[in-house]
């Protein structure tokens, strides 16, 4: 049949239209794939996936193997792409990256103010801050001046004393380590309590089933049941007007006298020196002296030192809410850790020859350094094993007081940084943290 010139043209021309235009869709896939790879923002780039629907090998460069046909007409295949296969279910997106409204130049500023908005605003409710972002450690002490605790009645041998401590926290971690260097382990009774916010009325710890030690000790229903803040409305019952509650922060460690319903105290510092006071009065009770007579300031002053640097350092890094804040918390951390790998090298502890509080407060803050700070509060420094010294003497504390292998669950305390600071870790992903045995022997 003839065919006339122009229906030629007109064909010549849709080939070549379409195959330009497919080479054009094909190429511009190409390069939007490639720049949401490289465009690092996190949680987008993996869900905007494109793939050209042309099925060229050429082109098909996220494909998991590329297929060649051998001599004899059959086809080999060779695994030779980093990529896999787009899941056949995989989480659902708006597109809005790749569908290009509103503008990435509009979107992302947007999204990047909302969301700091946000976070700042549930930093702020959570701890205090000065206006430059710095964390401010507010003092929630509860109690009165607290006096030298009374040893165990004779015609009973009940203590009418309850500590509750939480194993992820490290001021209850010291307070732990103090009562198993000092042997006072069924001395005074531990409520371990249980970190979850969700549970509790207020605050984030809930208590655990009362033991049966706790039913036969007649000890009040609000104290053994219940979560820690209604610990604190009983014991402040007397104060608060009827139907009140306790207005302050319920924290632990918490030191309950369960005769009198009362707080003695709520500060770690001073549960520390009123145990170890108590362990020195026990009869026939053979311990250490973590805080000698005579050097009670040189203490003092040691604990403030590594509080400012180290103890509460990591926390100004993980709270910070300016870059300023960070920075100034960060250089703190650094040069408590140098100053801290210093000084034990020219003595097995940190305030001389023996033991003390100080070890020990220091003990807590280093099993949560590697695991928990230098993680999700970006503390620096790297971790504990580049430090000889202070591996060294983390070594010989566990050497010389077994105990302190088993005064925390590292796996449970370091974990709990990650699930309950969501702030902090918004897809709520834990990372692998050792025992404390495997810590130590990588040391």
């Amino acid at each position: 049949l003839p065919v006339s010139v122009s229906s030629i043209a007109a064909s010549f021309h849709h080939i070549t239209t379409t195959s330009i235009t497919m080479i054009r869709k094909d190429t511009f896939i190409i390069l939007i794939n490639l720049l949401v790879g490289l465009s690092g923002i996190s949680g987008f780039a993996p869900t905007l996936y494109l793939q050209p629907k042309a099925t060229h090998a050429k082109y098909n460069i996220f494909s998991t193997s590329l297929n060649s046909e051998n001599k004899d007409g059959t086809t080999s295949t060779s695994s030779t792409s980093l990529y896999q296969d787009m899941p056949k279910k995989k989480p659902w997106t708006f597109g809005i990256l790749t569908s290009g409204f509103p503008p990435q130049q509009i979107l992302v500023p947007v999204v990047k103010f909302v969301t700091f908005q946000v976070w700042r605003l549930m930093m702020n409710e959570l701890v205090t801050h000065d206006e430059q972002g710095r964390f401010v450690r507010e003092s929630f002490q509860a109690g009165n001046d607290p006096s030298p605790l009374q040893l165990p009645d004779d015609s009973n041998g009940h203590s009418r004393y309850k500590l509750y401590l939480g194993n992820p926290c490290p001021w209850c971690h010291r307070v732990k380590a103090a009562i198993a260097v000092l042997n006072l382990e069924g001395e005074i009774p531990v409520t371990m309590l249980i970190d979850d916010a969700e549970k509790a009325s207020k605050g984030g710890w809930i208590l655990p089933s009362p033991s049966t030690d706790d039913r036969k000790a007649n000890i009040a229903e609000e104290l053994i049941t219940g979560d820690l803040a209604g610990v604190y409305n009983y014991c402040y019952r007397d104060i608060l007007e009827e139907g009140e509650k306790y207005k302050g922060r319920c924290t632990a460690p918490l030191l309950v006298d369960t005769e009198t319903g009362t707080i003695v105290t709520n500060e770690s510092n001073e549960i520390m020196i009123l145990l170890n006071d108590y362990s020195r009065r026990l009869p026939d009770h053979e311990s250490v002296d973590l805080r000698p007579i005579g050097r009670e300031a040189e203490l003092d002053d040691a604990t403030k030192h590594w509080f400012d640097l180290l103890w509460n350092g990591s926390y100004k890094c993980g709270f910070a809410t300016s870059q300023l804040a960070y920075d100034e918390a960060a250089a703190d951390v650094l040069k408590g850790l140098a100053e801290m790998n210093e000084v034990l090298a020219s003595r097995p502890y940190l305030v001389g020859q023996d033991v003390t509080e100080v070890d020990l407060k220091s003990f807590a803050w280093v099993t949560r350094h590697d695991y928990a700070y230098t993680v999700i509060f970006k503390s620096p420094g790297g971790r504990i094993a580049q430090y000889p010294h202070i591996s060294a003497w983390v070594k010989r504390l566990v050497n010389d007081y077994p105990k302190l292998l088993e005064s925390v669950d590292m796996e449970d305390a370091c974990g709990s940084y990650y699930r309950q600071l969501f702030m902090l870790n918004f897809g709520r992903v834990v990372p692998y943290i050792p025992n404390i045995h495997e810590w130590v022997a990588g040391l």
